[in-house]
C-alpha cells in the first residue's frame, strides 16, 4: 500500500557517535516522512525543507525569515536513530514487573526517531500523538509496537549519547502513515535529555498560500537536489522514496547491533545465519552477493527481466562484484553522526555500476533498468538527496507505476519500459 506523501523525516533516524567504517559500499538517507491528507485547513498543509546533515545557523535563519515574509511558521524538527535496550511493565494492580524485550548487554536495537514540536504534531498528525507528548511520553509506530509486542504504557530504555539509559513511558501507538514508518516520536525537550540535538529539517505551516511559500524558499536558494529535499503534503507518490525503519524491519527482520573499538558495527548473535544468504551468484547475470534472504528472489527478477530485455551489457558485473553487493554493516556515511545505519546493513540493498554512479554525482545507470528494479520492489538511489545512482534499495511494493517529475529516469506510466 502506498504513503501518500512523504514530509518529516523517520527514517532518517540518528544518534551514537562513533568512527564510521569505510567500505567500497555507498547509500543515502532518503527517509519517508509522515502522511498527512491534502485538505483546505492552512494547519493540515505543510512544506518540508530537509538535509542528511545538521542545519547551519545561517540557514537556520533564512528558514525562519523566509517563512514569517510568507505569512507561515517555520518548526525545526530532527530525525535520528536512538538505541533501545529495554522494554518491560509494570501491572498498575500487582506491581508485577513483566520483561517484554531485553538487548544482550552492550548492544542495542536501532530505533528511528523523530523530533517534532508538539504543535506540529497536533496539527499535522494527531491529537492523541500531542497529548501523549504534552504528558512527557512518548509516540511508539504500530508496525515498531508489533516487531516487539509494546503497548501503551510499557516502559522503554533508550541511551543517550553517553549510553546513558533514559526511561520513557509509551503514551500513545501511531499509525506507521503518521509518524513516516518511524520507531519513535519524541519531543524536542525529551530529545534534548538523549543528547539528540542536530536541526535536520523544517515544517513550514501555518499558511493560506502555498506559491507564496514556494517563491519565498526558492528565492532562498533551497531547491529540491544534492543538498536539500523539499517535500509537500500535497506531492504525489515518489517512486524512489525509501521505506520508514519500522516498516523496513518488518519486512527484513530487527537486529540488535554494537560497535567495537575499531569502529566496526557488529550484529548481535545468528542475525546474520538467519537473514543473510551466503555470498552466491544470481542466475542471468553473473552478480555475486550476499544479500537478506526476503530480498534475493526480487534481486532475482529484476535481474532475471534485465537479461531479457536484451540489457545485460549495461551491467558492470566485474565492478559490481569488486565494489557492489548488498550486506556491510556500516553507519551511513552521509548521516553517520545522527546514528543512521546504512540500508547495507540488513543487506537489504544492492549496489551496482559503483565507478559510473557516484554518489552525488548525474547517474548513468540505464534508466530502463531502473524501471525494471522499480518494478520489481525497489526505490533507486539516482534522485536520491544527494544523488547515489549505484544504489537500489528494496521497499516491498511496485513502483514502475507512479507517475512523478523524478529528476532522472522518471517512469513511463502506460507505455512500455
Amino acid at each position: 500500500m502506498l504513503r501518500r506523501v512523504v514530509l518529516w523525516g523517520s527514517t532518517v533516524g540518528v544518534l551514537v557517535a562513533s568512527a564510521m567504517p569505510m567500505g567500497a559500499l555507498a547509500d543515502t538517507i532518503n527517509p519517508p516522512l509522515p502522511d498527512t491528507p491534502e485538505v483546505t485547513a492552512p494547519l493540515k498543509r505543510a512544506i518540508s525543507i530537509s538535509q542528511p546533515k545538521e542545519f547551519s545557523v545561517a540557514d537556520r535563519k533564512k528558514v525562519v525569515a523566509l517563512a514569517k515574509k510568507a505569512g507561515a511558521l517555520a518548526y525545526p524538527g530532527r530525525a535520528v536513530t536512538l538505541g533501545l535496550v529495554r522494554v518491560h511493565r509494570i501491572d498498575a494492580t500487582t506491581r508485577i514487573e513483566t520483561l517484554v524485550q531485553s538487548i544482550t548487554r552492550g548492544y542495542q536495537v536501532p530505533m528511528s526517531t523523530t523530533v517534532q514540536d508538539i504543535e506540529v504534531v497536533r496539527n499535522l498528525m494527531s491529537l492523541q500523538a500531542a497529548e501523549a507528548l504534552q504528558a512527557n511520553n512518548i509516540v511508539m509506530g504500530r508496525s515498531s509496537a508489533i516487531i516487539r509486542g509494546a503497548r501503551i504504557g510499557d516502559i522503554v530504555t533508550l541511551l543517550d549519547i553517553r549510553n546513558k539509559p533514559h526511561e520513557f513511558v509509551i503514551g500513545n501507538i501511531a499509525e506507521d502513515n503518521l509518524v513516516g514508518e518511524a520507531d519513535l516520536l519524541l519531543s524536542p525537550q525529551q530529545a534534548d535529555v538523549l543528547g539528540a540535538t542536530m536541526i535536520t529539517r523544517y515544517t513550514i505551516i501555518g499558511f493560506t498560500n502555498a506559491i507564496t511559500v514556494e517563491n519565498a524558499i526558492r528565492n532562498a536558494g533551497f531547491k529540491d537536489g544534492n543538498t536539500f529535499h523539499i517535500r509537500r503534503t500535497w506531492d504525489a507518490p515518489n517512486p524512489d522514496a525509501t521505506r520508514g525503519l519500522a516498516a523496513t524491519k518488518r519486512m527484513v527482520g530487527e537486529f540488535a547491533y554494537k560497535v567495537s573499538e575499531s569502529g566496526k558495527v557488529l550484529l548481535e548473535g545468528g542475525w546474520p545465519q538467519k537473514y543473510i544468504s551466503p555470498r552466491t551468484v544470481f542466475d542471468d547475470i553473473g552478480v555475486k552477493a550476499a544479500c537478506n534472504v526476503n530480498v534475493r528472489v526480487a534481486i532475482q527478477g529484476a535481474l532475471s527481466e534485465v537479461r531479457r530485455q536484451g540489457l545485460s551489457r549495461y551491467v558492470d558485473v566485474g565492478n559490481t562484484n569488486a565494489y557492489g553487493g548488498c550486506f556491510y554493516p556500516r553507519y551511513n556515511r552521509l548521516a553517520g553522526k545522527l546514528g543512521y545505519l546504512s540500508r547495507h546493513s540488513w543487506g537489504m540493498a544492492l549496489d551496482m555500476n559503483t565507478s559510473t554512479n557516484a554518489q552525488g554525482g548525474v547517474p548513468h545507470m540505464d534508466c530502463r533498468i531502473v524501471r525494471i528494479f522499480r518494478h520489481w520492489g525497489f526505490a533507486w538511489g539516482g534522485n536520491f538527496t544527494p544523488s547515489d545512482g549505484m544504489h537500489f534499495e528494496y521497499v516491498g511494493e511496485r513502483r514502475d507505476n507512479l507517475a512523478f517529475p523524478s529528476r532522472y529516469c522518471p517512469n513511463i506510466v502506460g507505455a512500455q519500459r
